[in-house]
């Protein structure tokens, strides 16, 4: 249906509820709904709950979906990077205090504007035209316990279309 929107038991995309790290998210798409705002690096785990689901949810009447962040290695240093021509990307993760503390971090662009607006200056006569977006997700854990632990998770992400002209006056 040319987008990624989640349609449960009949219901539209709005009755869902969309939750990255016990945080509500109300638009979850790039690219007009093409892509998900969700980096595969970043993500952990994917809980789909399509019924029965406790009242501190909202009320929502399609469905719940918990989305759970990695926490980061631990104990050592990890990393990641793709490079490419329509996305590029990095991840990494490690320890700031061994088997206590961790952090991750992942980012990924979208890299479709480094092509378009050269190319359109030359198509266009001087008008450049591009489009991009990135996602940033940060997570750094500590363990209190074995059964308690305190995290702070951070998500940001942006659509950008631009267009810019040529100045054609003479010089003087």
């Amino acid at each position: 249906e040319t987008n990624s929107s989640l349609y449960v038991r009949g219901g539209s995309p709005d009755q869902n509820l969309i939750i990255l790290d016990d945080v509500p998210l109300y638009y979850i798409d790039h690219l007009g709904g093409f892509v998900s705002t969700f980096n595969s690096d970043a993500i952990n785990s994917v809980r789909l709950t399509k019924g029965g689901f406790p009242a501190r949810f909202g009320g929502r009447l399609s469905s719940v979906m918990d989305i759970r962040m990695k926490e980061g290695n631990a104990n050592e240093f990890k990393g990641n990077a793709t490079v490419g021509m329509i996305v590029s990307k990095v991840f990494v993760e490690g320890s700031i205090k061994p088997d206590t503390t961790s952090y991750m971090i992942s980012a990924r662009r979208f890299m479709y504007d480094l092509i378009t607006r050269p190319l359109s200056r030359i198509l266009f006569d001087g008008i450049s035209i591009g489009y991009y977006f990135y996602d940033v997700n940060t997570k750094v854990n500590h363990r209190l316990s074995s059964k308690d632990h305190l995290y702070f998770s951070f998500y940001a992400g942006n659509d950008k279309f631009g267009w810019s002209l040529k100045d054609k006056s003479p010089d003087n």
